[in-house]
């Protein structure tokens, strides 16, 4: 990758020389607006391919992509992937000719593993943009026809939005696990029962084909996210750890919490949002790490500088957009403190978990928030579960008047502390508790002769201040 290099420089045509002699077999460029001939001429004289990259590419971004490739075409030609990928075209042209229609083999992640082809059968825009990005396009139908093929255990009916044609799919299953689909094209509407029992057939034995296929990069993946877990988790052997993931000089680290809303936690769901979250965090910044723990997808990123942590919220707002839109998935997301050393990854997940708890159970919308928005309200948090192991710290009027509320009725709790929140302003906590002003008097006048409160001892008031809230967050 010609990282810097500027078509215009004379020295980009030395660049391309030295490559060619140094082994190397082709080299890519960014062209920003220039002409290329000189350059097109000095690799064909030295023999090297020059590859031309989108300006708007970033560098990260193909690099990953290019790993994600080459790691697939390795997976495919490896002694436990007899049946790879090559099968699968086989596969894809063998059911597109005994069903009778264009064929397209997927993962669950909606990428295109293999598909036919047959000459004559007509195709649509959609299958043609599958083939060439080898993804499905992100369309807002998607969800719906994915859920139903997923629901049904034999062949589904899928009609086309115009000017997309109809399609015949089934989900490719090992026992009760999902593993992909297939589809195929029909143009006319008239592939019959004796199709789908054909299709049917041949998902079993695209079962066999995936797994095998994906064996060796399952195995691997699986390690790796269990050291990802442990790293979560903290221990003595966090620095081995990041010595195998490679993040031990690596830092500042900061951990991002994905949380899909209830309801919306199937299986197929979860491990679909995984790849989609893995995919984009890898893309944006080599060394980032993601794992799946029940249903909170965590993803650690390395070397990131406190002071421009602007791209990492941007990104994170980019993927809760992309989920709600191709998945029809909502996320909460929630971002930890950053930390210098990856022993203090602990402390920056567990943040992030309680920056989620805030989310899930605050009375706005907020689909995302960070430790640094929110640092007050984590420290108030950390003092519940402090008060919680020591309860004589906790203001003996406070737990009183918890009680007295929860017994009558009242709501003397609330008003004192909304009260001490508004600075003992009448007007605004009269505003705040949507009270007047006479009965805001005569609630505070009831409540120091009740619990024998006396707010003019600046002591006494705070640790009964810091109480309620704590009680309240408990």
């Amino acid at each position: 990758m010609g990282i810097g290099l500027h078509p215009a420089e004379p020295g980009t045509a030395d660049v391309v020389r030295n490559a060619a002699k140094a082994g190397f077999g082709a080299l890519v460029l960014k062209q920003f607006s220039q002409d290329l001939g000189q350059i097109i001429a000095a690799a064909d004289q030295s023999g090297i391919a020059l590859l031309v990259v989108d300006d708007d590419m970033g560098w990260r971004q193909l690099d990953a992509l290019l790993d994600s490739a080459l790691h697939a075409s390795a997976e495919a030609g490896s002694s436990l992937s007899a049946l790879g990928v090559g099968d699968l075209f086989a596969l894809a042209n063998a059911i597109a000719a005994m069903v009778g229609g264009a064929t397209a083999i997927e993962n669950l992640q909606e990428q295109v593993l293999a598909y036919s082809t047959l000459a004559h059968q007509p195709i649509d825009e959609d299958r043609r943009e599958g083939i060439l990005g080898r993804q499905v396009p992100h369309l807002p139908e998607n969800a719906g026809q994915y859920a139903s093929v997923f629901r049904s255990r034999g062949a589904v009916r899928i009609q086309g939005v115009r000017p997309a044609l109809d399609r015949l799919a089934i989900a490719v299953r090992a026992g009760k696990e999902p593993l992909g689909s297939i589809w195929v094209v029909d143009p006319n509407g008239d592939l019959d029962s004796a199709a789908e029992r054909a299709l049917e057939r041949a998902a079993d034995i695209a079962a066999l084909h995936m797994l095998r296929a994906r064996s060796a990069y399952d195995l691997a993946r699986q390690q790796r996210a269990e050291l990802v877990r442990r790293l979560l988790e903290g221990g003595d052997d966090v620095t081995l750890i990041a010595e195998q993931l490679r993040l031990r000089n690596s830092g500042p680290f900061v951990v991002i919490a994905f949380q899909p809303d209830i309801g919306q936690t199937a299986e197929t769901t979860l491990v679909r949002l995984l790849d989609l979250i893995t995919t984009q965090c890898e893309a944006h910044r080599q060394g980032a790490h993601c794992v799946l723990v029940g249903t909170t997808i965590y993803a650690i990123f390395a070397g990131v500088d406190p002071a421009s942590f602007g791209p990492v919220e941007a990104l994170a707002r980019r993927l809760s957009e992309r989920a709600r839109v191709s998945l029809a998935v909502d996320l909460r997301i929630a971002a930890g403190s950053t930390v210098n050393a990856t022993s203090e990854i602990r402390r920056s997940r567990r943040e992030a978990d309680l920056v989620l708890l805030m989310l899930a159970s605050g009375p706005d919308l907020c689909t995302y928030a960070s430790a640094q928005e929110v640092r007050s309200r984590l420290t108030l948090l950390e003092l519940a579960a402090h008060f919680r192991k020591t309860p004589h710290l906790t203001s003996a009027a406070a737990e009183q008047m918890r009680a007295h509320d929860a017994r009558s009725g009242t709501e003397y709790a609330k008003t004192l502390r909304t009260y001490l929140d508004c600075s003992r302003d009448s007007a605004r906590t009269a505003a705040a508790l949507s009270l007047h002003q006479n009965t805001l008097r005569y609630r505070l006048k009831r409540l120091r002769e009740l619990f024998t409160i006396d707010l003019d001892q600046a002591e006494d008031t705070l640790v009964l201040w810091l109480s309620l809230h704590v009680l309240e967050f408990n």
